[in-house]
């Protein structure tokens, strides 16, 4: 049984266009290459049959590796977006003790509730966690976190700045919170 090297090749460039945009732009004109020279090599009969079905299936393949690789990637990119999410809840659950001590304890000595200062003091650990997420995710993917020094550096420093701020926040208006009279 003889084979018909164009239709092969023009059925593994069809296959080819099954590829993501992204990769096949990337990769296509070297796959097709390669498979061309590859199937030029080969002797007509059971030996180019072979080689044909086995790069066809594993061809095949790829493209499902390369479209479930793109879906996880999308879900990873709103994976971020529910990462802001968390941070703005852990912040809330971060400040909202103090806010219910103020309304609590804190009523009877000042006429109006602070809300400039709980937004900043939640706004603080929100930008906080939204810093220190892509250290951790790096950490954990395995990555070296050391590969940018100085893009490590400043978020080091930004970190401590923030967990500083909020801290000393927190201690000079402790007493206010708890409902120490003449409290500023």
């Amino acid at each position: 049984m003889t084979y018909d090297r164009n239709t092969i090749r023009a059925l593994y460039k069809k296959l080819l266009t099954l590829y993501p945009r992204g990769f096949r732009e990337q990769l296509g004109e070297s796959m097709e290459q390669t498979f061309n020279d590859l199937c030029g090599e080969r002797k007509t009969g059971q030996g180019l049959f072979g080689f044909v079905l086995w790069t066809y299936v594993d061809t095949a393949m790829g493209i499902v590796k390369e479209h479930v690789f793109q879906i996880i990637q999308r879900r990873n990119m709103n994976n971020t977006i529910i990462d802001l999410r968390l941070a703005a809840i852990i912040s809330l659950i971060l400040v909202l003790p103090f806010a219910i001590l103020e309304l609590t304890l804190g009523k009877g000595n000042s006429t109006s509730f602070p809300i400039a200062l709980f937004v900043f003091m939640w706004l603080l650990p929100v930008v906080f966690i939204v810093i220190l997420m892509p250290i951790v995710r790096n950490a954990r993917a395995g990555n070296d976190i050391t590969a940018h020094p100085a893009g490590l550096l400043l978020r080091v420093v930004l970190l401590a700045i923030i967990a500083f701020v909020w801290t000393s926040n927190l201690i000079d208006q402790l007493p206010c919170f708890l409902g120490v009279p003449n409290c500023d």
